[in-house]
Parts: structure tokens; sequence; C-alpha cells
């Protein structure tokens, strides 16, 4: 229960009924919660047209069950407002969020880096970049923090023109034929420092991320990651 407002996004909502919503909602101070927002499709009392993807809210809920109801609904500050592909990165870090962050726990790191990641995808200049960081930094702070300066098993250092494959269950090691992923060390030093990312380092950071993603989703597929696929075949076909 939350009887005051507090700062929050949905993350995903769905239509419920003939004039509620379900929500996804990640709060500042809650963490991530479930609520249902009663009513607000209606004709004389809508409020769904605030409750949109990246619009800075303040919301407050009452309820005792894992599926909470919404009380209280304001806008915090203007929308964060994504064009083109920034849509669909922000649709992929929702459900990350979605699918990764477990209900009532409080993460203020993440939803700090969260803001900074729509800034950055509002900014829609460097997409990329802004996704690698954010994958990052949501993996620290659930706990999965990726060892990117040694190898597991010798605990060498890396060195910048070996190339190296990351096991999320352990971490770096040399690469081997047998291995599907590799990546070198020189783009593990520029994920390390987050800097002097360039078109090579941020493809094969971005093979290593899907991977351990892939492994802490469970192998669950990810739709904004079809979707990705979909629209990408389809501009193929059409140049």
């Amino acid at each position: 229960m939350n009887a005051e407002l507090t700062p929050a996004f949905v993350l995903h909502q769905r239509p419920y009924r003939e004039t509620s919503l379900l929500l996804d909602i990640f709060s500042e101070q809650y963490g991530r919660v479930s609520l249902i927002a009663k009513g607000v499709r209606g004709k004389k009392r809508n409020q769904s047209g605030i409750l949109q993807l990246y619009q800075p809210l303040l919301l407050s809920w009452s309820g005792r069950s894992e599926l909470q109801t919404l009380t209280a609904a304001e806008v915090a500050s203007p929308n964060f407002v994504l064009r083109a592909e920034s849509t669909l990165c922000g649709l992929y870090i929702n459900e990350l969020l979605v699918k990764l962050l477990p209900n009532h726990v409080v993460e203020p790191e993440i939803f700090q880096a969260y803001q900074q990641a729509l800034f950055g995808l509002q900014q829609a200049k460097h997409t990329e970049r802004v996704l690698r960081l954010f994958e990052k930094h949501l993996l620290s702070h659930l706990g999965y923090g990726l060892v990117l300066d040694r190898e597991f098993e010798s605990g060498q250092a890396i060195d910048e023109q070996k190339q190296y494959t990351y096991q999320a269950d352990s971490g770096l090691s040399l690469w081997r034929p047998e291995h599907a992923i590799a990546i070198s060390g020189r783009s593990l030093l520029h994920l390390l420092t987050e800097r002097n990312f360039d078109q090579e380092s941020l493809n094969e950071i971005k093979k290593m991320m899907r991977s351990v993603i892939h492994f802490y989703l469970g192998g669950k597929p990810l739709r904004s990651r079809q979707l990705f696929a979909q629209l990408q075949q389809y501009a193929d076909k059409n140049q």
C-alpha cells in the first residue's frame, strides 16, 4: 500500500474489462508494482491519457494483494519524447525491467539509470551506447554485475589484443573455436571504462550482452527484440 504520491513510470499497460487498465509500474520508493486503474477509460473519468509510457508521474495506490488499486495519478514533469528507433529502444528497456525486476523491491539506482536512459534515448544520437550502458547498470544493481577486467579461472588481467568469451554463470575466459560469441579485450575495456566506444566495440558488446541477458531471462524471448528484427527485415527488403 502507498497512500502518498510517489515518483513512478508506467512500464506496460493493457486494457482490462470495459473501462480499466492493468499497469506494470516502476516507482522510485516501492520498486515494481502491479496495479489496476479502475474506470480510467470511461467517458466521465478519462485518466488513461496520462498513464502513458515514458511519462514521469506521481502515483498512489492501495490494497494488500499482489494486484493493488491505483488511487491517484498526476503528471510530475514533461514526458520523454522518443521517436523512430528510440521508441523501440524504450520498449526494450521497459520489457527488461518488467521481466527482470522482482515485485516490491526498492531499486533507486535502477530508477535513476532508467531516467538517464530515457534522457539519452530522447536525444536520439547514441542509442546503442545508451542501451549497452543501461544493460550493464541494470545487471550490476540486480546483483549480476559483469566482471570485465580479468579472466575467471586464472585471474589474469584482460589483454586488448586477445579474444574472449563471457559465460553469465562464471565470467571471462579466452575464446576458443567451440565458443559461439567472441569479444575482444579492447571492447571489454570500452565497456569497463564506459568510453571510447566505436561501432566495432558496440557490435561485440551487443552480442555479449544479448547472451548474458538471455541467460538471466531463463531463455524467454523478448517481444521488443523480435519487433526490432521484423522491422529490420522490412527495411532491408525495401532498400
